[in-house]
């Protein structure tokens, strides 16, 4: 499920994770976004984000394992930044 939902990107400071236009499809307009916070240590499939929208309220399962290095702390004020393309949610080292 992840990989039709979330995606991951190498980036500078690790590996980026976002929303797939499938997920954002299947959720609709989003309104709340509790992401992990930064410092935290994952495994793959652990639960990591927890989004809120008019069509559903889905708990994501990370799909990296690492440090939680950087979130999108502006989507977390503003979730309907992640209704966007290439919506990040966060950066795992």
């Amino acid at each position: 499920m992840s990989e039709e939902t979330l995606w991951v990107k190498d980036v500078e400071m690790g590996k980026m994770v976002g929303l797939t236009p499938t997920a954002q499809d299947d959720l609709g307009s989003i309104t709340f976004a509790m992401l992990p916070k930064v410092g935290k240590e994952i495994k793959i499939g652990d639960p990591i984000v927890e989004l809120e929208a008019e069509k559903a309220v889905v708990e994501y399962d990370s799909p990296v394992t690492g440090v939680v290095v950087s979130i999108n702390e502006e989507a977390e004020k503003n979730p309907k930044l992640l209704d966007e393309k290439d919506a990040w949610l966060y950066i795992v080292k």
